[in-house]
């Protein structure tokens, strides 16, 4: 019954949000020689569509949030899922902090979606993520073209029709298509294309076979609205000279792609000289910046820009902190239809509360399973019984800190701090340099902890919470 009415809520919200993503959004791959760039088109018929750029932190604890827990009125099904962001992202949104159309993290995950007629898989034994936060769920905390595709398998994703083009810092890609509730994947040789748009991957293969170059006969002809994006795609990857510069040429692209009208956003990133650059219709003015220096850490806020700033140029100095008035007003702002909120059964005042604020419960000591400081030895036949450690995990607000004492009293800092559930993991490192790596498993009032220097296992340990 539960199902059936989760899978009800998503038809009838898919029917009145599917016109914000509906029509020709598109994402490619243009990688030669050196250059290696991923390109996105959002386009919306006949209405804006706002949006913020976001600069997310590593080391900051989230609470994940399912579809219907955002879009019920009793917040059924709750997500129960909770992380701390292995890395730092830069994300585009029109939904608020967490809930991205698309995005980049700092070790090179791209990630993006288009709209598609999808049917995700069931799995009560699985953890629960809405569609955009399983994006950032992926951003936060993947460091390879793998771990991504893992996460699409690993979490029960609901929400409306969505597929997704991924991609690393190599140049790896796939497209994430999840038909009849399978997860489909296209990648390496099933996927000689690297671009994704509103079909499924294997219907844009068979269309293009009736084209030049692809065995057909039709000219692929760049300026003609009925020549698929595919194959424009296609056609101009192939004819792509390194010599050219492939900023202007990958911007180019955007703006060949563009079917009707122009898109609402178009998104360029350059993974290897880490700059971005964006442009929305109403201010078509080239905007970027660059994340080369971006600080990723946590030590300062989450930062947000609106992506319709009239300048152009490098907006790098106008990125501020995240705002919940900032997120409010684009949520305002959403061309959502009159009756959505009667078919959700929610008022537009609760849809954007939620949205504003649902950053908050992480932020709370009670959410904080791990806070505290936790002490113990080694484990019995495992190393010194004498060997005492101390692990004492720090927050602030959402952000978390660590240190990591034996029983000499030398302390250290905690790096890489990352966690999934009940599993944690971090590195540091002692005054002569070098390099430890712990795992842990939380209990209710204790972990068990592994030791590892670089070049063998040390230990295991029972930390109690003190």
């Amino acid at each position: 019954m539960m199902k059936a009415l989760v899978s009800l809520l998503a038809i009838s919200v898919s029917a009145h949000f599917l016109p914000l993503n509906l029509g020709a959004c598109s994402t490619f791959k243009l990688q030669k020689g050196a250059e290696l760039l991923y390109g996105h088109n959002l386009n919306q018929p006949g209405m804006n569509v706002p949006g913020m750029v976001f600069i997310n932190k590593r080391g900051v604890f989230k609470t994940g949030r399912s579809f219907s827990e955002m879009f019920t009125k009793e917040r059924l099904n709750p997500s129960g899922l909770s992380w701390i962001s292995r890395y730092g992202s830069i994300t585009f949104s029109a939904f608020g902090r967490d809930f991205p159309d698309g995005g980049i993290n700092e070790a090179g995950i791209y990630i993006w979606e288009m709209n598609d007629d999808t049917a995700y898989p069931k799995n009560d034994k699985l953890p629960k993520l809405e569609q955009m936060n399983w994006m950032q769920y992926i951003l936060d905390n993947c460091t390879t073209l793998d771990e991504a595709l893992a996460a699409a398998r690993e979490i029960e994703i609901d929400g409306w029709g969505w597929h997704y083009f991924l991609g690393d810092a190599r140049g790896d890609c796939a497209a994430v298509e999840f038909i009849k509730g399978e997860v489909v994947i296209q990648r390496g040789e099933t996927m000689p294309v690297p671009g994704l748009f509103n079909e499924p991957y294997a219907r844009e293969l068979q269309l293009s076979r009736y084209f030049k170059g692809f065995g057909g006969l039709y000219e692929p002809d760049l300026n003609n609205n009925k020549v698929p994006r595919f194959v424009k795609t296609a056609v101009m990857i192939r004819d792509y000279d390194p010599a050219l510069d492939a900023v202007a040429y990958g911007l180019k692209m955007l703006r060949q792609l563009t079917v009707n009208e122009e898109p609402k956003w178009s998104v360029l990133i350059d993974v290897v000289r880490k700059n971005v650059y964006f442009k929305t219709m109403a201010n078509p003015q080239i905007k970027s910046f660059s994340f080369k220096d971006i600080d990723f850490s946590n030590h300062g806020p989450v930062l947000a820009l609106n992506m319709d700033q009239k300048q152009g140029g490098d907006v790098g100095r106008s990125l501020s902190p995240a705002t919940d008035d900032a997120i409010e007003a684009m949520l305002v702002s959403l061309p959502l239809p009159e009756d959505f909120f009667q078919q959700i059964g929610i008022t537009k005042k609760i849809f954007i509360e939620r949205f504003t604020s649902h950053t908050r419960d992480a932020g709370k000591p009670e959410k904080q399973f791990f806070r505290g400081a936790w002490k113990g030895g080694a484990q019995a036949g495992k190393a010194d019984k004498k060997n005492e450690l101390t692990l004492e995990l720090k927050t602030e607000g959402s952000n978390v800190s660590g240190v990591i004492r034996n029983s000499e009293g030398e302390s250290y800092p905690l790096e890489h701090l990352h966690l999934v559930d009940k599993k944690m993991e971090f590195t540091f490192r002692n005054d002569k340099g070098t390099i430890f790596v712990a795992k842990a498993l939380f209990g209710e009032n204790a972990l068990e902890l592994q030791l590892w220097d670089i070049e063998q296992f040390l230990g295991a340990f029972t930390l109690a919470r003190q």
